[in-house]
């Protein structure tokens, strides 16, 4: 089958099935804005990015690694119960140390166990989702995500309205629960996976893992950790320079349009990684780089209509619905945000290419460059007091990134063009 079609009928799957999750997400932004006040609602976001920058840290190599790995094992079973074996392992060692950090650092000791636990079910969460997607079980996902926002979003507001808890105890639970559901929802369907393939009884030596996974996913997990960051330390310069006021206004605007657009778009990444590795593994590299051009024009299209519409009607209804001022300034800030999340997603499907040859120390280095010229951008401008500072930075460490991975791309297309005009000489 043509890697395109497999991957139109895997995506398809996806995006059918996290429309629900999209709207549920989406609609849950201006209520615990509302229920939290602008103030409430960056706080826990600073708290909730910092718990899934340390998870990214804790089992982002492992993910990256069951994706990778996964179609050339002999033994898939015993492969990824060695491999979740290994995640817990790994959560256990860090969950007391973490624990101390979190209450040095603010002398609650509620808040600091109920995050380490969230650190904890987050993380076993993350490796087994690799697994599923590694089977092709996309609906299986799509349905655990949909479980996972519904139950947030009820348990987080019921808690909020009628609980009496601090709001960040709540928030929390919920996301521990919400969390739990998906985790033992995913477990089930892995288990009735390999029952079905008549491998759950094989159970072969696979003690070697975390050499393997080591070696290829620690750059990677890095790599989540500074791309995550580029997302990050726009909020923690705007709260420092301009206040939490407008940086709460800011943190909605991003998370309505950037968390929708990379909500939507996800399923290309989600679907196409697996049919890129077997495809790898079959020595189909021409197939491999036409199927990544092909998604690139998708999404382009995709841009231009988004930024049309936004800037025509959507900006209005973003503001009507977040309760933002209506401002030449906020405006721009949608459209910044809107260009920067898609040179993003660009950036990263090309450099599935790399991830496949193993080089993840080199991608690592690229975003590191990026992330570095993110931060000199604010340190150098942020006394300026101008909010447009902080989606562009965002927007340059995305374009500055694209540029470093595509430029072995762009050396080849300069050197085939002068070899073509060598020959009309």
């Amino acid at each position: 089958m043509d890697l395109f079609l497999k991957f139109k009928k895997d995506y398809f799957n996806y995006l059918i099935s996290i429309i629900l999750p999209a709207l549920i997400s989406g609609l849950s932004i201006p209520v615990f804005k509302h229920l939290l006040g602008s103030k409430g609602y960056g706080i826990f976001s600073i708290w909730f990015n910092a718990v899934l920058i340390i998870t990214v840290i804790l089992s982002g190599w492992i993910f990256q690694s069951i994706l990778r790995f996964y179609p050339g094992s002999p033994n898939k079973y015993s492969f990824c119960r060695h491999a979740l074996i290994l995640s817990f392992k790994t959560q256990l060692v860090f969950f007391i140390p973490l624990f101390l950090i979190a209450y040095y650092i603010n002398k609650d000791f509620l808040l600091s166990l109920v995050c380490c636990f969230t650190l904890l079910i987050i993380s076993l969460q993350f490796t087994i989702l690799p697994v599923i997607q590694s089977g092709f079980l996309s609906k299986k996902i799509i349905l655990s995500e949909t479980i996972r926002i519904l139950s947030y979003v009820v348990i987080a507001t019921l808690f909020l309205k009628f609980s009496g808890i601090k709001y960040l105890y709540s928030l929390f639970f919920a996301v521990i629960i919400s969390y739990s559901f998906s985790f033992f929802y995913l477990l089930r369907q892995a288990i009735l996976f390999f029952g079905r393939k008549k491998t759950i009884t094989n159970n072969t030596d696979n003690n070697d893992l975390f050499n393997s996974f080591f070696k290829y996913g620690a750059p990677l997990s890095l790599w989540f950790v500074i791309s995550y960051l580029l997302s990050y330390v726009d909020k923690l310069f705007m709260n420092k320079y301009l206040g939490a006021e407008i940086q709460g206004n800011y943190q909605a605007i991003f998370d309505l349009l950037s968390k929708s657009i990379t909500l939507i778009i996800s399923p290309i990444l989600t679907s196409i990684y697996p049919i890129l590795t077997t495809a790898y593994e079959k020595g189909e590299n021409f197939k491999i780089r036409r199927l990544i051009k092909k998604v690139i024009i998708y999404e382009l299209v995709s841009f231009f209509i988004i930024s049309i519409l936004y800037w025509w009607f959507g900006a209005d209804l973003l503001f009507f619905i977040l309760k933002i001022p209506k401002t030449d300034m906020f405006k721009l800030t949608g459209i910044i945000v809107i260009a920067g999340t898609f040179i993003w997603q660009i950036a990263i499907l090309i450099q599935k290419r790399f991830e496949l040859k193993l080089k993840s120390l080199f991608l690592l280095a690229m975003v590191a460059i990026a992330f570095s010229a993110q931060i000199i951008c604010y340190s150098l401008f942020s006394k300026n007091n101008n909010q447009l500072l902080y989606p562009l930075g965002f927007l340059l460490s995305a374009i500055i990134y694209l540029f470093l991975i595509s430029f072995t791309d762009v050396i080849a297309y300069a050197k085939s063009l002068k070899s073509k005009q060598k020959l009309f000489l």
